[in-house]
């Protein structure tokens, strides 16, 4: 009798592999994001990102293996981009009450000259129904959602500190969340703008001085 064998169990790739498979992915991410910035999302494509690199469009396909793909990964990397900024903004204020103004100047300045890459995480997919521009259930809940918490797990520490009650801190947070919304709300106006050459009646530097002097006095008005 000829025993059935047993199915050979795929080896798992050296550290070595696993650190050059990644590098390798980070490298056609940043082409990517530079692509956008120089021609928007449509430009965008595995053909033009596997000629950025010098590379076939079958060997892309061995680490992103549809655009679909590529541009999930993409549109997680662009938030990764947001939340390194904007943490960082944070933490470079002394704790306390300025924190939200800080927050709402950071994000204006990292997207306002790169409106694409706003586009793309924030507006396209919700305008044109483009699931491959990754914003698909599966990507935000595992993807996007625990980065987006991370970023507000900082603020409700620099703003809270460790000695705040449970319910200061739930208002805290709220009071961040609000502030990111209303800096979201005020770069999507801009880029509307900026796509119909239409610019807002009032300045961008009038618009940021409001929102922050307003969050900045609820801060402390919370506290």
């Amino acid at each position: 009798m000829i025993m059935a064998r047993e199915p050979r169990s795929e080896r798992q790739p050296s550290p070595r592999v696993q650190q050059k498979r990644l590098q390798a992915r980070q490298e056609i991410l940043q082409a990517a994001r530079d692509i956008l910035r120089e021609g928007g999302v449509d430009a965008v494509t595995l053909a033009s990102v596997a000629g950025a690199l010098g590379m076939t469009k079958q060997a892309l396909y061995h680490y992103f293996p549809s655009k679909d793909a590529l541009m999930r990964s993409l549109v997680t990397a662009l938030i990764d981009d947001e939340v390194e900024t904007l943490v960082t903004a944070i933490e470079a204020t002394d704790a306390g009450d300025s924190s939200l103004g800080e927050l709402i100047r950071a994000f204006y300045d990292h997207y306002i000259n790169n409106l694409d890459a706003f586009r793309t995480v924030y507006c396209q997919s919700q305008l044109y129904s483009a699931p491959h521009l990754g914003m698909d259930p599966t990507t935000v809940r595992d993807q996007i959602n625990p980065r987006i918490r991370s970023l507000f797990d900082s603020l409700e520490a620099r703003l809270a500190g460790k000695t705040r009650s449970k319910q200061k801190r739930e208002r805290m947070r709220r009071l961040a969340y609000t502030a990111w919304t209303s800096v979201l709300g005020l770069v999507t106006m801009l880029s509307v703008a900026d796509a119909v050459d239409d610019p807002l009646l009032h300045s961008d530097e009038d618009l940021l001085k409001t929102l922050s002097s307003v969050f900045d006095k609820a801060a402390r008005s919370a506290v």
